[in-house]
């Protein structure tokens, strides 16, 4: 009996401990760019909190995430990011765009 209760109690630990864990999505996720004229900047997204920081220059802006059709829109106003695929469109205050492309 006493056996068959310590089997029993292993393979209820087993099976828990092999269970998948629940897929939740990244706290934040780090995307490097090379823009125009050999430029490099980055993109911190945060996407459970409808965030994404550019660093740029050592320069960091925040952004809050806006509606979009398709691909993402960041914006605090002034500035402003979107993005589809690899591409991404830098626009800081009334700045010529920036083109970038995720590095691989």
């Amino acid at each position: 009996m006493r056996n068959g209760l310590l089997c029993a109690g292993l393979a209820l630990l087993y099976g828990c401990s092999h269970a998948q864990p629940p897929t939740t999505p990244p706290a934040r996720h780090d995307v490097h760019f090379v823009c125009d004229q050999g430029e490099t900047l980055s993109v911190r997204f945060f996407p459970q909190q409808g965030v994404a920081v550019l660093v740029r220059h050592g320069d960091t802006i925040e952004l809050q995430q806006q509606p979009s059709g398709s691909g993402f829109i960041y914006s605090n106003g002034p500035n402003t990011i979107r993005g589809k695929g690899s591409a991404l469109r830098v626009e800081i205050g009334r700045m010529r765009a920036i083109e970038c492309e995720a590095k691989k």
